[in-house]
């Protein structure tokens, strides 16, 4: 219902226009969410900052809500172009020389520099970060899990403070192809969370309903899942999201095959993908395939695990599951969320 999502009324603002990243939609779920659902009863914390859009769209949320007086967003980012695309994308928004390697955070304080009393900045790494297990989390936003050792990290530091029947998560990179381990993972916690959005650009917003034991949160984060439940797993979000989000989870699956099988299965469950869509010029799907166009497998498998060598093989069981979702994509060309999904939800904690 649109009054209980204020981000969905016609009045939504956006609190910030600042540079960045984020998509109109994603500012207006981020102000609305700290403005008008935020009680201020934990904290608000934002795990990858860049260079500062999302946290202004939260401070000015915070600075709008007569009950957050005291707190601040919780900042972390590691404010280093690790990747070319960061360096690219500085020089081009803010006509800065930035090489690769070199710290942005002087861009970030200017950026948020209006918001300056509302942000607390934790600079650095986020596997060597903590965070207060007493001190209760109210809104997580996740923008940081690039990697399967960043999300171990949110899951086993910032996952445990968050507060039963109030807090609220997001994850930007929900719909992001490579980031198919987090539909995975929030598949396998679903029995403790209700998605309350299901896209606002590439974010997807959950609540936590029920406490997470903490033995299921180091499974989560070990993420020693086989190929075989992993599509199982994102095939049963895809009927959870409904569309358009399932279109885009369609390329995750695409990823998560070519990963584990290599760049000449992904471009032909792609293909197939792309055939099989009835979407609309959609930003998110655009988005999704020009990232595909230079897909490598060598260089995901690089990225998620800190070296290729270090995934594990596709078992014999994941090569048959494999041959069978491909020959009912030959017979029908149409992959629906149905197919597969018959998994029970045990079969992820059973690895």
């Amino acid at each position: 219902m649109t009054n209980a999502k204020p981000w969905l009324a016609p009045t939504a603002e956006a609190g910030s226009f600042a540079s960045g990243m984020l998509g109109l939609e994603e500012r207006k779920l981020l102000y609305e969410l700290a403005r008008r659902v935020y009680t201020g009863e934990g904290a608000v914390v934002e795990l990858g900052a860049f260079c500062g859009a999302s946290t202004c769209c939260l401070a000015a949320g915070l600075k709008d809500n007569p009950g957050a007086a005291g707190h601040r967003v919780q900042s972390y980012d590691s404010f280093v172009a690790d990747e070319p695309y960061l360096v690219d994308f500085v020089r081009t928004l803010f006509g800065e020389t930035l090489e690769l390697g070199q710290s942005f955070q002087a861009i970030y304080r200017r950026a948020t520099s209006a918001y300056a009393d509302l942000i607390e900045v934790h600079s650095g790494d986020l596997i060597e970060q903590s965070w207060p297990p007493e001190m209760p989390i109210e809104i997580l936003f996740v923008d940081v899990a690039k990697t399967l050792a960043l999300s171990a990290k949110v899951l086993t530091e910032f996952f445990p403070p968050l507060i039963p029947g109030k807090s609220i998560v997001i994850h930007q990179d929900f719909y992001h192809p490579t980031a198919f381990y987090l539909p995975v993972v929030m598949d396998y916690l679903s029995d403790h969370f209700t998605i309350i959005e299901a896209g606002r650009d590439w974010s997807v917003v959950f609540r936590l309903d029920t406490a997470i034991p903490q033995e299921k949160l180091k499974i989560a984060g070990l993420y020693k899942f086989s190929f075989a439940q992993q599509q199982a797993a994102l095939r049963r979000m895809m009927r959870r999201v409904g569309m358009p989000g399932s279109a885009y989870l369609r390329i995750s699956e695409c990823a998560a095959i070519g990963t584990y099988f290599g760049d000449h299965r992904f471009r032909k469950a792609l293909a197939v993908a792309i055939r099989s869509s009835s979407l609309p010029a959609d930003r998110v799907w655009s988005d999704g395939l020009a990232w595909c166009s230079d897909f490598r497998a060598f260089r995901i498998r690089n990225r998620l695990y800190g070296s290729a060598f270090l995934m594990p093989s596709p078992t014999w069981a994941d090569k048959v599951r494999l041959i069978l979702s491909t020959a009912m994509a030959a017979s029908s060309c149409v992959l629906h969320p149905r197919f597969g999904a018959r998994s029970s939800e045990s079969e992820l904690s059973n690895s």
